[in-house]
């Protein structure tokens, strides 16, 4: 087995090919054809991963080793998580560097970024989400005025669920401005608000859609959304299902007859 500053990069090189024997044995002319090199490359390439250890010969072909195998996967979930990271790079770089985020909550997702001629496409995408949602489990530490008329529209018109934790100032904020929206949607068993005791290290949502959930990420700039990201992978949703409620059983209902909330 070669050196890991040596496999690695082997790994890299010779990435293509491995995808192909990773579902399952192939002769070297049938690795030439699918992949569209020559045969003295595969030459090359087969007998370099064979010294390695990573390939073996079988009778249908080359195949890799129990080694190759476990070396191919680990590299790929690895690979997977270096470009998702990359991908979500100047979302990430809004969020200060000891923002306990986890690569989990990253890896798979998909990320939406303003553009010149589309700045408030972060946002759009976001309401899609919501326009889809069965539940919204949400934590804000800052909350857009647009999205009330959207939340509201969804709550009464297609009976969506949301549970909003508020930073203090952003419920100050909603039951003094919006009191008589949210008065109507307490009372029409669509939502339910708490002040949040302590302030989360960023806004998020839990959007749930019959049976997939989804971590739904929208981060804020001086100048407006920075960026949304959207990942319905099992672990992304477990982790913001559990950060939603680790502030959420702390935090402080707020009733129908809370005497901020204007009539």
């Amino acid at each position: 087995m070669a050196l890991t500053t040596e496999i690695l990069p082997l790994l890299a090189r010779r990435e293509r090919l491995l995808e192909q024997i990773h579902g399952g044995a192939q002769s070297k002319m049938e690795l030439a054809e699918t992949l569209a090199v020559s045969r003295s490359t595969i030459d090359r390439s087969v007998r370099t991963l064979t010294t390695a250890g990573v390939l073996e010969q079988r009778q249908t072909g080359y195949g890799l080793t129990l080694t190759g195998r476990l070396l191919y996967e680990q590299y790929r979930s690895f690979s997977e998580c270096v470009e998702s990271l990359a991908a979500a790079q100047q979302l990430l770089s809004s969020l200060p560097a000891g923002t306990e985020l986890p690569p989990e909550a990253v890896v798979g997702s998909s990320v939406t970024y303003p553009e010149s001629t589309a700045p408030y496409r972060p946002m759009e995408r976001y309401i899609e989400m919501i326009r889809r949602a069965d539940e919204v489990d949400l934590l804000a530490t800052a909350i857009a005025p647009r999205f009330i008329d959207v939340y509201r529209s969804q709550v009464l018109t297609d009976g969506l669920e949301v549970r909003a934790g508020l930073g203090p100032s952003v419920a100050e904020r909603i039951v003094t401005d919006y009191g008589e929206t949210v008065t109507e949607l307490i009372a029409a068993g669509g939502l339910t608000i708490r002040e949040l005791t302590q302030q989360p290290p960023f806004s998020f949502s839990v959007i749930r859609t019959g049976e997939t959930a989804y971590l739904s990420l929208l981060v804020y700039g001086t100048e407006g959304s920075n960026g949304y990201l959207v990942n319905d992978r099992p672990a992304a949703a477990t982790f913001a299902t559990e950060l939603f409620d680790s502030y959420w059983s702390e935090a402080t209902t707020l009733p129908v007859g809370d005497p901020r909330i204007s009539s």
